[in-house]
């Protein structure tokens, strides 16, 4: 005992921290068991009472708890870092469901219980995820919270402060484009980050100078004394925005303090590019308010793709804030967007934000713990926790064609014959133009509308050429596209996946359709749909179309919307196996078509397509290959063989014969029958030029 206290040993000072965590945690729950009632919803919220379902779970056995993460859950390699991983876990695993704000924050909580406690997990039918945990069955769920819409606008509108603001910053703006952020002071907002891309902007655009102001407005966080957090890091950031004002003097306002509704709503009624350079983030409604102030500059945002919400709002341009050159492009391209474009991503931002508030969040969770819990009791089985089955969960992977599509044998099979049949899917051109915020995203060499239409222009003018056009587009977005495109009618055209056509030589207007359709089946199918799309961020139903029912989920987590996709495809087989339907699960969506509406009935030399919609074209061009090797040129007795090319593009299995790997490659393809055409002309040319000459000599 009269030893003297050394320093504390690493593991003793875990060790205390541990049990220190442990205590907040019960003494949080003490005041929950003495009030509880048989059946009662429990809701925790974050990292800080992450032991609190074991606990509730042990004394109330009948709670029905959900937990809600709103910060971002680590990755399985920062996860298993600590020492009480397994415990955590454990007692996360106690929940009913488990909420995050995005699917990549839940990947990472499901590969951690796969990895460090070697549990299985599935989708199940109505879009959430399953893990069985020592016979325990926690779902997970996957969707970003709203804002309180008609209280924020409320506010907004009837504040007299407000408009006063808003004054101030037009004479503090004097006329400027305003590049905003807003964020707390913290090393994980990536302010510096945000200012190293505007000094890329500056030196990138040079032309941006004098037109162009940031206003940085960075939250300062206390700690419990009232003492300032993060201090080094709030010098650095005060430092680099005098190294931009020095060089550019003005160009940064910069304000360290939290502000009031009125001054915060006007300044976002008064920006016109929202950035955000998040390193790490979760739950921030931030791009929410700024939309909903937005109504009269409808200002777009650029957002880091380590944000929660990233995949949330349409036409969010997502960027990598540690490539800062990447930002400062995507600022600029904002700043030069049209006004059609505005108003287009400005509505369905609106309609959003207006139809997933946080009350329809918090009744979608608790209806949906109401419902798992019912299905339990009615299934006879026992709520309590108890049991043990593990397992491994299984990962799927698509294979790649080894068929890659030599284009010199394209070539030389198009300059050999004389008559040629050339069929594409003309949504992989159009994809990348008609969804613009792809193209900003994207770092791929994007192919204009005009180079399109004058590539198909010269193709369908080279005598022997029947180009058909293949779209799942409707005809009035398909003239609304190529608009007033000269030799449109030399050209094919099927919209809706075969349900209506125009053959080579009708007028543009005159459309026939392949049969009629009927339609019952589609009330079922849509309510499926939308249950999915409650909670899948991002997806949304396509039921313009006459012959088929669409729901996307290009917009949302690629792994979460296809496993979602999958388990809706099962769903609908199941519902709707009694219609005259077929359901096809593509890249990024499952599709809902009538019975016998295909891409199937058109065929010769080339054919391309990009999913699985194409196969029926390219088992029908397969087959009649193989029915006819060989056939009679019209112009001799020689028998030639029959070039056939089915292509598919993308990375998947496919019963086409051949691959390529991307659309650009298809418009060079494309392009290089072009000039097998002018070569053509050009050797005709010299023929006929021969022909005068010893006509001459003869003379």
């Amino acid at each position: 005992d009269a030893t003297p206290a050394g320093p504390r040993s690493p593991r003793k000072e875990t060790t205390s921290k541990w049990q220190a965590y442990n205590l907040v945690n019960l003494h949080y729950v003490q005041p929950l068991v003495e009030r509880f009632n048989d059946g009662d919803y429990v809701l925790v919220f974050d990292m800080d009472l992450m032991m609190v379902p074991s606990i509730v779970g042990s004394r109330c056995r009948s709670a029905n708890i959900g937990y809600v993460f709103n910060t971002p859950f680590p990755s399985s390699d920062i996860f298993r870092m600590l020492p009480s991983r397994k415990e955590l876990l454990r007692s996360l695993l106690n929940s009913d469901m488990i909420h995050f704000q995005c699917f990549t924050y839940a990947r990472h909580f499901l590969t951690c219980c796969s990895r460090l406690l070697g549990l299985e997990y599935h989708s199940m039918r109505g879009g959430l995820v399953q893990v069985n945990f020592n016979g325990h069955r926690v779902h997970i769920r996957a969707s970003h919270v709203g804002m309180d819409t008609s209280a924020f606008l409320e506010n907004f509108q009837r504040d007299p402060g407000v408009v006063e603001h808003k004054a101030l910053w037009k004479e503090k703006i004097a006329g400027r484009h305003v590049v905003l952020g807003y964020d707390d002071l913290e090393p994980m907002s990536g302010i510096t980050l945000k200012l190293t891309a505007l000094t890329s902007l500056a030196r990138l655009f040079p032309s941006i100078l004098g037109n162009v102001v940031m206003v940085l407005v960075a939250v300062p966080l206390r700690g419990p004394d009232g003492r300032l957090v993060h201090q080094e890091y709030a010098q650095r950031v005060e430092q680099m925005v005098n190294q931009v004002n020095s060089t550019h003097p003005g160009m940064v306002l910069y304000y360290q303090r939290r502000m009031p509704f009125a001054e915060r709503t006007a300044l976002f009624a008064s920006s016109d590019v929202l950035v955000n350079s998040s390193i790490r983030h979760g739950l921030n409604l931030v791009p929410f308010e700024f939309v909903m102030c937005g109504s009269e500059k409808k200002g777009g945002f650029v957002v880091s793709e380590f944000l929660g919400c990233s995949r949330v709002l349409p036409g969010a341009v997502r960027t990598n804030p540690w490539r800062d050159e990447d930002m400062a492009k995507a600022i600029h391209k904002l700043l030069l967007v049209e006004e059609h474009q505005k108003d287009y991503w400005h509505q369905l931002q609106v309609a959003f934000c207006t139809n997933n508030t946080v009350a329809t969040w918090a009744e979608n969770i608790l209806t949906d713990m109401q419902r798992i819990r019912q299905t339990m009791l009615d299934m006879g089985e026992d709520v309590s926790r108890a049991g043990c089955r593990v397992g491994i969960a299984k990962q799927t992977h698509k294979e790649m064609s080894k068929n890659y599509l030599k284009v010199e044998q394209v070539y030389k099979a198009y300059s050999d014959s004389e008559t040629r049949l050339i069929v594409v899917d003309i949504d992989l051109l159009l994809r990348p133009i008609l969804h613009p915020e792809k193209a900003l995203e994207g770092s791929s060499v994007l192919v204009s509308r005009n180079e399109i239409i004058k590539c198909l222009q010269n193709i369908a003018a080279h005598p022997g050429n029947i180009l058909f056009l293949l779209s799942s587009s409707t005809p009035q977005e398909l003239r609304s596209w190529f608009g007033d495109m000269k030799g449109l009618d030399k050209i094919g055209l099927a919209g809706e996946d075969g349900y209506c056509y125009k053959w080579p030589g009708s007028p543009v207007g005159r459309w026939d359709i392949k049969m009629e359709v009927e339609i019952g089946w589609k009330d079922v199918a849509l309510g499926l749909m939308e249950q999915y799309t409650q909670r899948t961020n991002g997806s949304y139903v396509d039921d313009e179309k006459t012959a088929s029912l669409t729901w996307h989920w290009e917009r949302c987590n690629p792994d979460f919307g296809n496993l979602q996709g999958k388990e809706l495809q099962n769903h609908l087989k199941e519902m709707l196996s009694h219609f005259p339907v077929r359901i096809i699960k593509g890249k990024t969506y499952v599709r809902v078509r009538h019975e016998g509406v295909t891409k199937g009935a058109l065929v010769e030399i080339l054919c391309l397509g990009d999913d699985v919609a194409d196969t029926d074209m390219f088992e029908v061009i397969s087959a009649y290959h193989r029915d006819a090797q060989y056939r009679y040129a019209s112009t001799s007795e020689t028998v030639r063989e029959v070039k056939v090319f089915p292509c598919t593009v993308g990375r998947q299995p496919s019963v086409a014969s051949y691959c390529l790997y991307c659309a650009e490659e298809v418009f060079e393809l494309m392009s290089g029958l072009f000039l097998q055409i002018k070569r053509a002309a050009r050797v005709n040319s010299m023929v006929e030029l021969s022909s005068v000459f010893s006509r001459g000599s003869s003379v």
